[in-house]
């Protein structure tokens, strides 16, 4: 409990902002996984910016938790600080990979002729674009929950 009353407004919403990559990385895996469109289609540089995203926040978490004084607290700071500012752009990076992975798909699923919808629209392949839509909506959530961590400390005074 005393852990929790320890924490900033800066360690919770980098904290959240975690919690979204990884959901992220959840969702994207499902969506690869599962049936439809986007079945077996793998983003690589996508699923290595999320994990990027991830890991700068989890060192950005763990290093709320260390106290240190002196000039190890310093640098510890200035690393806290350049994780938090490094998070958001590899999700945005990761979301806008992922975008344009995916952009052709949304148009042959959302855009086809009338001709060939009810071919190209069926419960698996929109299911699928559901997915990868909400795979983007999670990243980009995840970056703009970490720049807003980037204006709030750490560690609580």
């Amino acid at each position: 409990m005393n852990m929790i009353k320890r924490q900033s407004a800066g360690s919770w919403i980098t904290f959240i902002t975690l919690v979204l990559a990884v959901v992220s990385l959840i969702v994207y895996n499902v969506n690869v996984n599962g049936d439809g469109y986007f079945q077996n289609s793998t983003v690589p540089k996508a699923v290595t910016y999320m994990i990027v995203t991830i890991v700068l926040l989890a060192a950005g978490v763990v290093m709320a938790q260390v106290n240190l004084n002196g000039t190890a607290g310093k640098i510890l700071d200035l690393l806290g600080g350049a994780v938090k500012i490094a998070a958001p752009p590899a999700a945005v990076a990761a979301a806008m990979t992922l975008v344009s992975g995916r952009i052709e798909g949304f148009a042959f699923i959302y855009m086809s002729n009338e001709e060939v919808l009810h071919e190209v629209q069926t419960a698996a392949n929109l299911s699928s674009a559901h997915g990868a839509i909400a795979n983007i909506v999670l990243l980009a959530a995840a970056a703009v929950f970490g720049m807003a961590a980037a204006f709030f400390s750490l560690k609580k005074e």
